[in-house]
């Protein structure tokens, strides 16, 4: 017995000692290599990432335009709630799929579809990952998580939204099929954030924990003026039932600065739904083929303001002017002719009147929008001149807004090689040359801020997670264009054309504005299509403001009736209003709101006299058959009820 017990003992001696010496010798010489493998291994089960939120857009007041923010996917796990003990599980499935289906809304019985098994008691379903409901909001994971339901999680991921759905929605953007667009994209550097994780560091056989938070992305301050851009987009609307067209637009600017304060056209698109088509039913919209689906889509998110080019017509003509002015070639006080048509080479161009202005001084020229006086200055000027100060002014290169898609169109402008008699005309009072809306705009304003060509901007700068401002996006001249007395000549002429001349209908009583209206014929000449344009200043002393108007190839025209002067007014009336513009001078007191102050239309031509009278709601008679205004009745300064008959004698 004693000897079996020692033969024993022996034996667990030797196989005790050769495992220790086996456990000694893997130490020795797999020691390190194990170790790492177990804390790879437990590091791999920590190891977690932080998604970083993207940055949120505002407008210049501090109005959040765009925000990023949480969403979530409902995900089921079907295995967990059939592995549950029979005593509890039938209790606590009840509980899960009751409560899901009375938040989310979802049938019971197709939740329960979920748990059904197959012949050999495998789930029909994925045991571990089923998505129930998808984007739900961050009130419903609320109810969700505090319920403490078996077999259910929740997938959190990030949703872009837009406060203000369709307002300026081609300048803020957006993202579809992996494409950015408006500030979003030409910005989206500080927007994006950077992801965070969490995770092991080995270092031999030692361990660390690494915390790196996620980093948030910046804040962008646009200079866009919500209320502003609201104001822009009821007039689009106005405009567009007075004025049924292809497209509107409006553009409002600080001079001064360049910042935009409103953009708008009238495909703007709602941005929580941008797939969503526009001024088409859906029923339509879903008979198109996929590609002319495509095509619709892409056309309605372009910016028109900047993407699309169109014959500028005669809002150029101050800036020809001006430039002729600053150049010595002509003055204030050098007088014209026109005979209704100048004969260029074998081209007989007419003026916008065919009867002719006759003796002008330059302020009468640019009131009255004479062709004929342009296109002799621009004789003067020569086709290098001219094409020196057309580029100089912007025409045919980007501006430089910081918004992607613009177009420079500068294959569309005339160079000097190919800028002959006839072109160098038809040129100088806008046509033979297409512009943005923006280019125009920016040209313009350069005679409001004293002769700079400044660099328009849609972002004022960047603000970090904790409040501080970290970029500043100052004004940007890219060049002096005119001298500050020539902007001031220009700037008178152009306030006779809203006191005097074609922009009446843009007159505000109390404020000096600085305008020009303008009709460019578009494309084939026999196609008859036009696009209409009013841009301007004010006040013009002092501008605060600058704005254009842009319709764009109406359903209907009737040269002298469509125009764009009503909508600026509308416009400026509002903008006015809401930014506190002090009057220029005291407006005149009416007798009573029941009366009007009859104009002096004497010297007038008829067709002008009766526009001006069908804008004041008066009725009219003619006496005689010419074509000029030499009399009146009732007399220049009398006060008629509204609607009373005015009588004009002419010549």
């Amino acid at each position: 017995m004693k000897t079996k017990i020692n033969f024993l003992f022996y034996i667990f001696f030797f196989v005790f000692t050769a495992l220790i010496f086996r456990i000694s010798y893997l130490k020795i010489s797999y020691g390190r290599q194990y170790t790492s493998m177990s804390l790879k291994q437990q590091a791999s089960s920590i190891d977690k990432a932080y998604h970083a939120k993207r940055g949120s857009i505002t407008d210049r007041n501090g109005s959040v335009i765009a925000e990023s923010i949480p969403i979530y996917d409902i995900v089921l796990e079907p295995k967990t709630l059939t592995e549950l003990n029979n005593s509890s599980r039938q209790k606590s499935t009840e509980r899960t799929l009751s409560s899901l289906s009375e938040i989310l809304s979802i049938p019971q019985n197709k939740l329960n579809e979920y748990l059904s098994l197959n012949p050999d008691g495998s789930l029909k379903y994925s045991p571990y990952y089923q998505v129930i409901y998808k984007n739900a909001d961050s009130a419903t994971a609320d109810k969700i998580r505090s319920l403490k339901l078996n077999g259910v999680y929740l997938e959190e991921k990030e949703k872009r939204r837009y406060p203000f759905s369709d307002l300026a929605s081609k300048v803020i953007g957006f993202e579809h099929g992996g494409t950015l667009y408006g500030i979003e994209n030409t910005y989206n550097s500080y927007l994006t954030g950077i992801d965070g994780r969490s995770f092991c560091s080995i270092t031999g056989t030692e361990t660390e924990i690494i915390d790196i938070p996620a980093q948030n992305g910046y804040t962008v301050m646009s200079t866009i003026d919500m209320n502003i851009q609201k104001i822009a987009a009821d007039v689009i609307k106005e405009a567009m039932e007075s004025y049924p067209c292809e497209t509107a637009s409006i553009i409002i600017m600080n001079p001064q600065t360049g910042e935009i304060l409103a953009m708008t056209d009238s495909m703007d698109f709602d941005l929580n739904n941008p797939s969503k088509p526009v001024n088409i039913t859906e029923s339509d919209f879903n008979r198109l083929s996929t590609e002319k689906q495509s095509d619709y889509l892409n056309n309605m998110w372009k910016n028109f303001n900047i993407y699309s080019t169109f014959e500028p017509g005669s809002i150029f003509k101050p800036l020809i002017a001006g430039a002729a002015l600053d150049e010595g070639i002509i003055n204030k006080n050098t007088s014209f002719y026109c005979a209704g048509f100048k004969q260029v080479n074998d081209r007989k161009i007419h003026c916008i009147r065919r009867t002719g202005h006759f003796s002008q001084t330059l302020e009468q020229a640019i009131s009255n929008s004479c062709n004929c006086v342009m296109m002799d200055i621009a004789e003067k000027m020569g086709k290098e001149l001219f094409y020196k100060y057309q580029k100089d002014f912007g025409f045919g290169e980007k501006t430089g807004i910081d918004l992607p898609s613009e177009t420079g169109a500068s294959s569309l402008l005339y160079g000097p090689d190919r800028l002959g008699p006839v072109e160098l005309a038809t040129s100088s009072f806008g046509q033979s040359f297409n512009a943005t809306a923006l280019q125009s705009l920016t040209a313009l304003c350069s005679i409001a801020n004293g002769g700079k060509l400044i660099k328009p901007r849609i972002v004022s700068g960047i603000i970090d997670t904790n409040g501080n401002v970290i970029k500043e996006f100052a004004p940007e001249t890219k060049r002096c264009v005119l001298s500050e007395d020539t902007c001031r000549e220009i700037s008178d002429l152009m306030v006779s054309v809203v006191e005097n001349g074609t922009g009446r209908k843009a007159k505000i009583e109390g404020y000096t504005i600085a305008a020009k209206s303008g009709t460019g014929e578009q494309g084939n000449r026999n196609d008859e299509l036009y696009t209409i344009t009013f841009a301007g200043f004010l006040p013009a002393e002092n501008p605060a403001v600058a704005a254009i108007v842009v319709i764009d190839k109406p359903a209907e025209y009737a040269d002298g009736v469509t125009t764009a002067a009503p909508a600026f007014k509308s416009l400026m009336e509002k903008t006015i209003k809401y930014m506190g513009i002090e009057p220029s001078y005291k407006p005149k007191k009416q007798v009573n709101a029941s009366q009007a102050e009859i104009p002096d239309y004497t010297g007038f031509y008829a067709e002008d006299a009766l526009a001006l009278i069908t804008d004041s709601c008066m009725e009219y008679k003619i006496v005689g058959c010419g074509s000029k205004i030499i009399n009146q009745f009732p007399k220049p300064g009398s006060y008629v009820p509204e609607g009373a008959d005015i009588i004009l004698y002419t010549d």
